[in-house]
This record gives C-alpha cells, structure tokens and sequence, in this order.
C-alpha cells in the first residue's frame, strides 16, 4: 500500500496530504455533531436518526473526498478504488459512535467543557445519585458529585462537545487510511 504523505517523483501533480482533507471534515462533523446534540429534543427519535445519519454522511462526504483526491493525484479516477476508500472511514465512525456511547469515556471530556457551560466546578460521576462530598465533621469540604446522565439531560451541548470529540478522532483516522487506498493509481 502506498503511503498517501509522500510526493511520488514520477507524478506531476503535486501530492495530497491526508491530514490536510482530514482534519476540515473531521472539524466539520465535529460541528455537527454538537448542533444535533444542540437541537436533540427537537428532533424525533434523535438516537437512531444519529447513528444512521452519521455513519452515512461520513460515507458520502469521504467519499466525494477520495474521488476528488484521486483525480489530483492521479489525473484519473477510479470510482471503485475511490469508493473503496470510503469503508475505513464507516468502520472508524462505528467504533466512534461505540466508544462514546460509553460513559466512562465521555465523562473526562465532560469534565473539561462543563465548567464553561454550566459555570461551576464539579466532580462528574456514573452513580445514580448526585451528592456533596463531606468532610468528618460533615461539613461540606469539596465541589459537589453530579451524575453524569442528570449533566447530558440539562445541558445537551455538552454530550454533542464528548460525542464529537470521539467523532473528530475517528473521522482522522478513518479518512488518512481512506485516502491512502484510494490514491493508488
């Protein structure tokens, strides 16, 4: 497999870094995914129309990238070759989309973005009950304990901002494999 960051000497095109058409799509389903997440409560049946449409939309848009990608490096296109670089990046946002259905794995990044959003410090936790920290005279000693699932059912955004994250980093590394099987020539 040839290696998609490297200028083959023989092409007169010059070369395509995969990261370059990576990272704005990555970005781009990043905003997404927080605007869904953002407009949730509106839209019906919002967990299966998300993992359809996501998965979906990433083999559509990687798709029209491979292609274009394709004729400037090769000056041909090979629909096939092209489309089949398109099933690295469906794998990647399934594995996405599985990862941060766990909430282990969204509770460091809610950490991070949730003081910004509900202006004030807390300790994120997966315990069904939400509970102030105290100290052996039972005072109150440490910022409060909240449930993770009470945080994403008032603040939405902040599950779109951990769902995205995920969605960022797999749409990275689905779209360099991408890329890589679809520009050989």
């Amino acid at each position: 497999m040839s290696n998609p960051d490297i200028k083959n000497t023989s092409m007169k095109t010059p070369s395509v870094n995969a990261l370059y058409i990576a990272f704005p799509i990555s970005i781009l389903f990043v905003l997404v995914t927080i605007t869904l997440f953002y407009l949730k409560d509106s839209i019906p049946s919002f967990g299966l129309v998300f993992k359809l449409s996501i998965p979906l939309a990433a083999a559509v848009i990687t798709g029209a990238a491979n292609i274009i990608t394709q004729y400037t490096t090769c000056n041909t296109t090979n629909i096939g070759k092209a489309l089949l670089g398109t099933i690295p990046s469906i794998l990647a946002v399934i594995i996405g989309l599985g990862i941060s259905s766990i909430s282990y794995c969204r509770i460091p990044v809610v950490s991070v973005f949730a003081p910004l959003i509900m202006g004030k410090t807390t300790d994120i936790t997966t315990d069904k009950t939400s509970s102030i920290i105290k100290n052996n005279i039972t005072k109150e000693c440490c910022t409060p304990k909240l449930n993770l699932k009470t945080i994403e059912q008032k603040y939405p955004l902040l599950e779109g901002i951990s769902v995205g994250f995920y969605m960022m980093f797999s749409i990275l590394f689905g779209m360099v494999i991408g890329t890589g099987i679809s520009r050989i020539c």
